[in-house]
């Protein structure tokens, strides 16, 4: 019978071709997914530089309300004054000042107010405008991250193409029979159909080998397969 290790060398050799193609197929996999995180970082920036200047527009919405306040309260005093010209009564005069009094009293905690609302906005303008220039600056550099990323993608893709053009003439050189036996096998096993018996273990999963199992490999004159795993033993 004829010794079968040439051939099974050749079938190992093809497996690397396989290893090579399953890895970078696997890269090319995880793309989307990564791209994905690209843009979900930078719309989770965009959202948070929003909400900043959400807060900013809030703080000046707040401000002219108070500004309004304020506003009616200076008319209220005017009003309050032109009625001390015309009151004849020195309790209604009285009143009269306690409610302008009163009113001065109100308008100057509303002008800290808005004093203090002035001062929150502008230290938020200075953060917001911080905000807006980090967003830029990440948004372009997430975009030539995406870009780089997209520009490897396809340069794996020609890989994988010339690496699958390769194998398929180097299999030619393997006899139907073992090369349809090795494809059913690395099916369902990651991609691995034959394996070095590594110190009389299988070097696919690891399982001590039998003595008369180690002995059939060596003599190579037909397939053999680990009794844990299945797939075709070949000794280094």
């Amino acid at each position: 019978m004829d010794n079968l290790r040439p051939e099974l060398k050749l079938l190992y050799e093809l497996q690397s071709y396989d290893v090579k193609i399953s890895d970078i197929r696997e890269k090319i996999g995880k793309a989307p997914s990564l791209v994905e995180e690209k843009k979900k970082s930078l719309e989770y920036k965009k959202v948070e530089t929003e909400t900043k200047k959400k807060n900013f527009v809030k703080l000046n919405s707040l401000k002219k309300e108070k500004e309004a306040v304020f506003d009616s309260k200076e008319k209220a005093i005017s009003v309050h004054s032109a009625e001390l010209n015309s009151v004849k009564s020195n309790d209604v005069y009285k009143a009269v000042l306690l409610k302008i009094e009163k009113t001065e009293s109100d308008k100057s905690v509303i002008e800290n107010e808005i004093l203090e609302f002035m001062d929150k906005i502008e230290k938020e303008s200075v953060i917001v405008k911080s905000a807006e220039n980090e967003l830029k600056k990440f948004e372009k550099t997430v975009k030539n991250e995406i870009n780089e990323f997209e520009n490897f993608i396809k340069k794996l893709e020609k890989e994988v193409t010339a690496v699958e053009k390769e194998r398929e003439e180097y299999k030619l050189k393997i006899s139907k029979t073992i090369l349809m036996e090795y494809e059913r096998l690395r099916a369902g096993r990651d991609g691995r159909g034959i394996c070095l018996i590594d110190d009389e273990s299988c070097g696919g999963c690891g399982m001590m080998l039998r003595p008369q199992l180690i002995n059939q490999v060596y003599k190579c004159h037909e397939l053999v397969f680990c009794d844990n795993c299945s797939r075709i033993l070949l000794q280094k």
